[in-house]
């Protein structure tokens, strides 16, 4: 069940990084890049962000953890035996900063890069260029 969550969640981060080197390598100008890569890599990493919160929520919902209780041993008496260890030490993994916060710091230093994946397809069309005409 773990291996879903992190795949998961790799697959939209790979997502966030590809996404502007399709769009350069199509042949889109500068300004398109960057008017279509923002937003949706910064929604993409929106989604990577809530990810993981929302999967140990779905994983403590099926192991029948009470949210409402008020001790750890109220909220865990629906668990197996054998999963309350891992569904205390999920519950308290929420402490920290929250999704919404991780996803603007990665929004803003991921920001830069449509315009370096634009001249990172743009330099690799010029070398092959260069490369093949004198072939």
């Amino acid at each position: 069940m773990e291996a879903l969550g992190i795949t998961v969640h790799f697959l939209l981060i790979a997502c966030v990084l590809i996404f502007p080197l399709v769009l350069s390598v199509r042949g889109h100008g500068f300004l398109r890049v960057n008017l279509i890569a923002i937003p949706v890599c910064s929604l993409l990493l929106g989604m990577a962000a809530l990810w993981p919160e929302l999967f140990r929520d779905i994983r403590l919902a099926m192991m029948g953890f009470d949210f409402d209780g008020m001790t750890d041993t109220e909220r865990a008496r629906n668990v197996a035996p054998e999963l309350r260890d891992e569904a205390t030490r999920l519950y308290w993994s929420y402490m920290g900063i929250g999704w919404p916060l991780k996803a603007i710091i990665a929004s803003i230093i991921m920001l830069p890069w449509p315009t370096v994946a634009f001249f990172l397809a743009r330099f690799t069309r010029f070398v092959r260029a260069r490369l093949f005409s004198d072939a």
